[in-house]
């Protein structure tokens, strides 16, 4: 990617309308921290839009939602504290901290590389992303419908990703996450994420289950959902819950595993985000 001129937007309306008279020419960016990733070719020239200025930094719980700016930093997600704040441990491990000083939440969702650590999150926690758009206002979209194909499609006329919202975990509910690299800073082999809501009887009343990174693209583990829907999540279960969810997905090996290793990572993955969601259910609840 190569970069032929820099502007700094004073507030949203302002880089909307840039975005919008650029139109593709335009790339919006915050930390940065994947440009290396694009291709540097003749025809990948743009002009770069600051967003870092314009108001879409920090964390609100409004109602029982985070809502996130989507130029919040990561060590930001990963310092937050505050009950039912689910990101923090999968802040923790993404990258090294001067990495999470200057990467985005907004960045790491906005186009989705196969190792990306928060769609597969976003996707168990049922997030909502916020998207604005020059004369047109902002409108919301599921994490569902977000990350059902690369978000770039979503960002045509120069549309920006303004917030992520988030709902804090409250009594009879869990999250758990798991990420497999081969050393501390690497880029995941496999990642899963799990929400559990449990009844009054400890039994699950609503799952949502993703894994990614050995997958083309992040997705829900619907198997895995319908498995443990209305039974109690001892280890039997969670086990075939995972057996169900990981069958028959085309897995893909990375860092030198075979695709039959990358199945049986995920299927212990996906059982252990789902043992640690159960947990923290249960605590929650009493």
């Amino acid at each position: 990617m190569k970069i032929r001129d820099y502007l700094f937007p004073r507030d949203l309306d302002e880089a909307l309308a840039v975005l919008a008279e650029l139109g593709d020419g335009a790339l919006p960016v915050a930390g940065a921290t994947s440009l290396r990733f694009f291709p540097d070719s003749a025809d990948s020239t743009r002009v770069a839009v600051d967003i870092t200025r314009i108001g879409l930094s920090g964390i609100a719980l409004e109602g029982g939602v985070f809502r996130i700016g989507a130029a919040t930093v990561v060590s930001d997600l990963r310092d937050r504290a505050d009950a039912g704040w689910a990101l923090g441990g999968v802040a923790r491990r993404m990258a090294t901290r001067q990495v999470r000083n200057v990467s985005t939440i907004g960045g790491n969702v906005a186009r989705v590389f196969p190792w990306a650590d928060l769609p597969v999150a976003l996707l168990a926690l049922d997030a909502r992303m916020t998207i604005a758009s020059h004369g047109a206002g902002a409108r919301e979209v599921a994490a569902d419908e977000f990350f059902s194909s690369q978000p770039a499609r979503l960002f045509k006329g120069g549309a920006l990703l303004a917030q992520v919202a988030v709902r804090a975990l409250g009594n009879g509910e869990g999250f758990g996450y798991r990420k497999e690299t081969v050393v501390s800073a690497g880029f995941s082999m496999m990642t899963a994420a799990a929400l559990l809501r449990l009844d009054g009887g400890g039994a699950v009343r609503e799952a949502r289950v993703a894994a990614g990174a050995a997958l083309s693209f992040p997705r829900r583990l619907e198997g895995a959902e319908a498995a443990l829907k209305g039974r109690a999540p001892g280890g039997a279960a969670i086990e075939a819950a995972a057996e169900a969810g990981t069958r028959g997905l085309a897995w893909q090996g990375r860092e030198g595993m075979s695709d039959e290793y990358a199945r049986a990572l995920a299927r212990a993955a996906v059982a252990d985000a789902l043992a640690e969601a159960r947990d923290g259910a249960g605590r929650s609840a009493t």
